[in-house]
Protein backbone atom coordinates (compact mmCIF):
# COMPACT_ATOMS: atom_id res chain seq x y z
CA UNK A 1 0.00 0.00 0.00
CA UNK A 2 1.05 3.54 -0.52
CA UNK A 3 1.58 6.04 2.25
CA UNK A 4 -1.18 8.26 3.53
CA UNK A 5 -1.66 11.71 2.07
CA UNK A 6 -3.95 13.25 -0.47
CA UNK A 7 -1.16 13.70 -2.97
CA UNK A 8 -0.87 9.93 -3.27
CA UNK A 9 -4.58 9.60 -3.91
CA UNK A 10 -5.45 12.43 -6.26
CA UNK A 11 -4.16 12.78 -9.83
CA UNK A 12 -2.89 16.11 -11.06
CA UNK A 13 -5.71 18.33 -12.28
CA UNK A 14 -8.34 16.29 -10.47
CA UNK A 15 -11.99 17.36 -10.29
CA UNK A 16 -13.46 19.09 -7.19
CA UNK A 17 -12.91 17.25 -3.87
CA UNK A 18 -16.65 16.79 -3.37
CA UNK A 19 -16.64 13.92 -5.85
CA UNK A 20 -13.71 12.31 -4.06
CA UNK A 21 -15.51 12.59 -0.73
CA UNK A 22 -18.64 11.15 -2.30
CA UNK A 23 -16.66 8.11 -3.39
CA UNK A 24 -15.00 7.65 -0.01
CA UNK A 25 -18.34 7.86 1.78
CA UNK A 26 -19.68 5.23 -0.61
CA UNK A 27 -16.62 3.08 0.12
CA UNK A 28 -17.36 3.30 3.84
CA UNK A 29 -20.89 2.03 3.21
CA UNK A 30 -19.55 -0.82 1.09
CA UNK A 31 -17.15 -1.92 3.83
CA UNK A 32 -19.91 -1.71 6.45
CA UNK A 33 -22.24 -3.83 4.33
CA UNK A 34 -19.84 -6.33 2.79
CA UNK A 35 -16.60 -6.20 4.75
CA UNK A 36 -13.21 -5.17 3.48
CA UNK A 37 -13.20 -8.05 0.99
CA UNK A 38 -16.18 -6.49 -0.70
CA UNK A 39 -14.33 -3.23 -1.30
CA UNK A 40 -13.74 -3.00 -5.04
CA UNK A 41 -13.71 -0.12 -7.49
CA UNK A 42 -16.85 -1.47 -9.10
CA UNK A 43 -18.72 -1.86 -5.80
CA UNK A 44 -17.90 1.70 -4.75
CA UNK A 45 -18.87 3.02 -8.17
CA UNK A 46 -22.23 1.29 -8.01
CA UNK A 47 -22.86 2.41 -4.43
CA UNK A 48 -22.08 6.02 -5.36
CA UNK A 49 -24.18 5.82 -8.53
CA UNK A 50 -21.36 7.23 -10.63
CA UNK A 51 -20.13 6.40 -14.15
CA UNK A 52 -17.59 3.72 -14.95
CA UNK A 53 -14.03 4.85 -14.25
CA UNK A 54 -15.00 7.38 -11.56
CA UNK A 55 -13.22 5.51 -8.75
CA UNK A 56 -10.11 4.77 -10.79
CA UNK A 57 -9.76 8.47 -11.59
CA UNK A 58 -9.16 9.23 -7.92
CA UNK A 59 -7.79 5.92 -6.66
CA UNK A 60 -5.61 4.07 -9.14
CA UNK A 61 -5.26 1.05 -6.87
CA UNK A 62 -7.35 -0.63 -4.19
CA UNK A 63 -4.62 0.21 -1.68
CA UNK A 64 -5.05 3.92 -2.35
CA UNK A 65 -8.78 3.48 -1.84
CA UNK A 66 -8.29 1.74 1.52
CA UNK A 67 -5.98 4.47 2.80
CA UNK A 68 -8.36 7.11 1.48
CA UNK A 69 -11.14 5.53 3.53
CA UNK A 70 -8.97 5.60 6.66
CA UNK A 71 -8.24 9.28 6.09
CA UNK A 72 -11.93 10.02 5.54
CA UNK A 73 -13.05 8.14 8.65
CA UNK A 74 -10.44 10.00 10.70
CA UNK A 75 -11.57 13.35 9.31
CA UNK A 76 -15.23 12.73 10.11
CA UNK A 77 -14.55 11.23 13.54
CA UNK A 78 -12.26 14.12 14.45
CA UNK A 79 -15.09 16.58 13.92
CA UNK A 80 -17.72 14.70 15.93
CA UNK A 81 -15.45 13.38 18.68
CA UNK A 82 -13.96 16.83 19.06
CA UNK A 83 -17.40 18.32 19.65
CA UNK A 84 -18.15 15.83 22.43
CA UNK A 85 -14.72 16.26 24.02
CA UNK A 86 -15.00 20.04 23.90
CA UNK A 87 -18.39 19.96 25.59
CA UNK A 88 -17.06 17.62 28.27
CA UNK A 89 -13.91 19.65 28.92
CA UNK A 90 -15.87 22.90 29.20
CA UNK A 91 -18.24 21.30 31.70
CA UNK A 92 -15.38 19.84 33.72
CA UNK A 93 -13.61 23.19 33.94
CA UNK A 94 -16.40 24.60 36.09
CA UNK A 95 -16.16 24.28 39.86
CA UNK A 96 -17.65 22.44 41.57
CA UNK A 97 -16.98 19.49 39.25
CA UNK A 98 -20.37 18.85 37.70
CA UNK A 99 -20.34 17.73 34.04
CA UNK A 100 -23.66 17.83 32.20
CA UNK A 101 -23.82 14.10 31.59
CA UNK A 102 -27.25 14.13 29.89
CA UNK A 103 -26.00 16.71 27.37
CA UNK A 104 -22.78 14.78 26.72
CA UNK A 105 -24.74 11.55 26.33
CA UNK A 106 -27.08 13.30 23.88
CA UNK A 107 -24.15 14.44 21.74
CA UNK A 108 -22.58 10.98 21.87
CA UNK A 109 -25.87 9.31 20.91
CA UNK A 110 -26.25 11.66 17.93
CA UNK A 111 -22.66 10.98 16.88
CA UNK A 112 -22.87 7.20 17.06
CA UNK A 113 -26.40 6.95 15.64
CA UNK A 114 -25.52 9.05 12.60
CA UNK A 115 -22.27 7.22 11.91
CA UNK A 116 -23.11 3.54 12.28
CA UNK A 117 -21.68 2.54 8.88
CA UNK A 118 -18.51 4.49 9.65
CA UNK A 119 -18.04 2.78 13.00
CA UNK A 120 -18.62 -0.68 11.52
CA UNK A 121 -16.12 0.10 8.76
CA UNK A 122 -13.61 1.28 11.36
CA UNK A 123 -13.87 -1.98 13.27
CA UNK A 124 -13.51 -3.89 10.02
CA UNK A 125 -10.29 -2.00 9.26
CA UNK A 126 -8.97 -2.54 12.77
CA UNK A 127 -9.49 -6.28 12.40
CA UNK A 128 -7.80 -6.19 9.01
CA UNK A 129 -4.89 -4.47 10.71
CA UNK A 130 -4.25 -7.58 12.80
CA UNK A 131 -3.26 -9.29 9.54
CA UNK A 132 -1.93 -6.37 7.49
CA UNK A 133 0.83 -4.29 9.15
CA UNK A 134 0.34 -1.30 6.87
CA UNK A 135 -3.34 -1.00 7.69
CA UNK A 136 -2.48 -1.46 11.36
CA UNK A 137 0.05 1.38 11.21
CA UNK A 138 -2.45 3.71 9.54
CA UNK A 139 -5.20 2.88 12.04
CA UNK A 140 -2.85 3.37 15.00
CA UNK A 141 -1.84 6.76 13.65
CA UNK A 142 -5.50 7.72 13.37
CA UNK A 143 -6.26 6.46 16.89
CA UNK A 144 -3.46 8.60 18.33
CA UNK A 145 -5.55 11.71 17.67
CA UNK A 146 -8.39 10.43 19.81
CA UNK A 147 -6.04 9.24 22.51
CA UNK A 148 -4.93 12.86 22.90
CA UNK A 149 -8.53 13.87 23.51
CA UNK A 150 -9.03 11.27 26.24
CA UNK A 151 -5.73 12.31 27.82
CA UNK A 152 -7.07 15.86 28.08
CA UNK A 153 -10.23 14.55 29.74
CA UNK A 154 -8.11 12.49 32.16
CA UNK A 155 -6.09 15.58 33.02
CA UNK A 156 -9.29 17.49 33.71
CA UNK A 157 -10.29 14.86 36.29
CA UNK A 158 -7.02 15.45 38.13
CA UNK A 159 -5.19 12.40 36.82
CA UNK A 160 -1.43 12.43 37.53
CA UNK A 161 -0.92 9.89 34.74
CA UNK A 162 -3.03 11.16 31.86
CA UNK A 163 -1.42 8.87 29.29
CA UNK A 164 -2.41 5.66 31.09
CA UNK A 165 -5.77 6.91 32.30
CA UNK A 166 -6.53 8.32 28.86
CA UNK A 167 -5.80 4.92 27.34
CA UNK A 168 -8.15 3.25 29.83
CA UNK A 169 -10.85 5.83 29.09
CA UNK A 170 -10.45 5.37 25.33
CA UNK A 171 -10.79 1.60 25.72
CA UNK A 172 -13.87 2.00 27.89
CA UNK A 173 -15.54 4.34 25.40
CA UNK A 174 -14.67 2.03 22.53
CA UNK A 175 -16.36 -0.81 24.41
CA UNK A 176 -19.44 1.33 24.96
CA UNK A 177 -19.50 2.13 21.26
CA UNK A 178 -19.20 -1.52 20.23
CA UNK A 179 -22.04 -2.49 22.57
CA UNK A 180 -24.13 0.41 21.27
CA UNK A 181 -23.64 -0.70 17.66
CA UNK A 182 -24.18 -4.41 18.23
CA UNK A 183 -26.88 -4.47 20.90
CA UNK A 184 -28.68 -1.16 20.23
CA UNK A 185 -29.66 -0.68 23.90
CA UNK A 186 -33.29 0.29 24.43
CA UNK A 187 -32.56 2.13 27.66
CA UNK A 188 -32.03 5.79 26.72
CA UNK A 189 -29.92 6.29 29.84
CA UNK A 190 -27.39 3.68 28.73
CA UNK A 191 -24.87 6.19 27.40
CA UNK A 192 -25.36 8.66 30.21
CA UNK A 193 -24.71 5.96 32.79
CA UNK A 194 -21.68 4.65 30.91
CA UNK A 195 -20.10 8.07 30.44
CA UNK A 196 -20.76 9.02 34.05
CA UNK A 197 -19.15 5.82 35.32
CA UNK A 198 -16.14 6.31 33.04
CA UNK A 199 -15.45 9.87 34.22
CA UNK A 200 -16.26 9.34 37.87
CA UNK A 201 -14.13 6.20 38.01
CA UNK A 202 -11.09 8.23 37.01
CA UNK A 203 -11.76 10.67 39.82
CA UNK A 204 -12.24 7.92 42.40
CA UNK A 205 -8.99 6.05 41.72
CA UNK A 206 -6.62 6.56 44.66
CA UNK A 207 -3.62 8.68 43.65
CA UNK A 208 -0.19 7.90 45.05
CA UNK A 209 3.27 9.39 44.60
Amino acid sequence: MEANGHSAHEPAGSAPPSRRMQLLDAAIRVIAAHGLRGLTHRAVQQEAGLPHGSVTYYFKTRDQLVFGVIDRITELERAQAGQVADELLRAMAVQPFRPDYPRIAELTHAWWSSSRDRQVARYELQLAGTREPRIDAAMRKAAAEFRKLTELVALATGSPNAADDGEVLLTYIDGLMFHFLVETPENPEFLETGIRLAIESLRSVPRTG
